[in-house]
């Protein structure tokens, strides 16, 4: 994994890799005043990132997917959907988070990560996201997700 800057938070860990490891088509993720250099370590990585004014970004291999993905988070309205497929989530988890609605997220998220995560169900907990050791970077449908299942084993290689 590269090294990451250490302005970015700990979670950035779990998303840029997934981007590098070709799991996800791209990534938002915060960076505070950090605009510029965001784009300037990106670039060494032969990323494109396109950045907005409240201190978020979007990486991606393609530099029309990161302004799409960013152009559709900035719009006003429901874009749950729309985005969760820009970022690469699998379909039932855009669903389950449209139906919450982006206000919801964070307590879907909680519900979620209360449950027990069982055998390779474990691998997609989203308590160890915010540290950055997590293997999918999105709220899970469930505890049983298949999809998120299939997106965490690809990424640590079982």
């Amino acid at each position: 994994m590269t090294l990451l800057p250490p302005w970015l938070p700990p979670s950035a860990a779990t998303d840029i890799g997934l981007l590098v490891d070709g799991l996800k088509p791209a990534v938002r993720i915060h960076v505070g005043d950090n605009r510029l250099e965001m784009r300037r370590w990106a670039r060494r990585l032969g990323l494109f990132t396109s950045t907005d004014r409240d201190g978020y970004a979007v990486l991606s291999r393609s530099g029309v997917a990161s302004r799409r993905a960013l152009d559709i988070d900035r719009r006003p309205g429901r874009h749950t959907i729309a985005l969760g497929r820009m970022l690469g989530y699998p379909e039932c988890c855009n669903r389950a988070a449209a139906r919450v609605g982006d206000e919801g997220i964070d307590a879907l998220c909680d519900d979620i990560a209360a449950r027990r995560f069982r055998g390779r169900f474990r691998a997609i907990d989203p308590g160890a996201y915010a540290a950055g050791r997590a293997a999918i970077s999105h709220v899970p449908c469930s505890h049983t997700c298949i999809a998120s299942a299939a997106m965490a084993e690809r990424r640590v290689g079982c």
